[in-house]
């Protein structure tokens, strides 16, 4: 086999248990409904009083929809944008977009990538043939985030997927800018 062949192999396999790692911080559970709505929350604290009821999940889960306080209005904008962006260029195969979206946390995950200007390279080298990495790609968010869940600079963005499932992508501000902190999403029902 060729070398880069086996590293191709061997970073998938890393990236996968590296999402089972993130995913075995707690214990299993199911997710609530898949459909939920698409549109940015209520600038009204008083409309909903339990915001993340269609996120109860148990264990790790859990710890996401509960994590730090619900984002305001322009932060939900703002993460929800690059969420969206980021999502759409992955399933597109748009490296280059991708990594546009990622922290610096983001793109280090990529292994043995340091700057920014590596990232496109480094995620077509894993990421093709896009036939074999379609379903790792696809984009699972039906229009827009339904929370923000924000600690400092740090948050979490979660939505229910078109697939039926619940998720969550993390995300940092750096540079006063929401970025994405991981290749992939985490599924909610699975962080556990």
């Amino acid at each position: 086999m060729r070398r880069g062949g086996s590293f191709r192999i061997g970073f998938l396999l890393a990236l996968i248990g590296l999402a089972l790692i993130v995913a075995g911080c707690g214990g299993g559970g199911s997710s609530s409904s898949g459909g939920g709505s698409s549109s940015a929350p209520s600038s009204d604290p008083s409309a909903s009083p339990e915001p993340n009821a269609e996120f109860k999940t148990s264990h790790g889960g859990k710890k996401i929809v509960e994590f730090g306080e619900e984002g305001s209005l322009e932060e939900w904008e703002a993460a929800n944008a690059v969420v969206v962006e980021n999502l759409k260029a992955r399933e597109a195969g748009d490296w280059a977009g991708q990594c546009k979206t990622l922290s610096q946390a983001g793109i280090e995950e990529i292994r043995g990538t340091k700057k920014r200007s590596e990232c496109p390279a480094r995620l077509k080298e894993i990421g093709e043939p896009l036939s074999r990495t379609k379903k790792l790609r696809e984009d699972t968010l039906p229009g827009s985030i339904q929370v923000l869940r924000v600690k400092g600079n740090q948050a979490y963005a979660l939505y229910n997927g078109n697939d039926g499932n619940d998720y969550a992508m993390p995300l940092i501000k750096e540079d006063g800018q929401w970025r994405v902190t991981r290749l992939t999403t985490i599924e909610l029902d699975k962080a556990g």
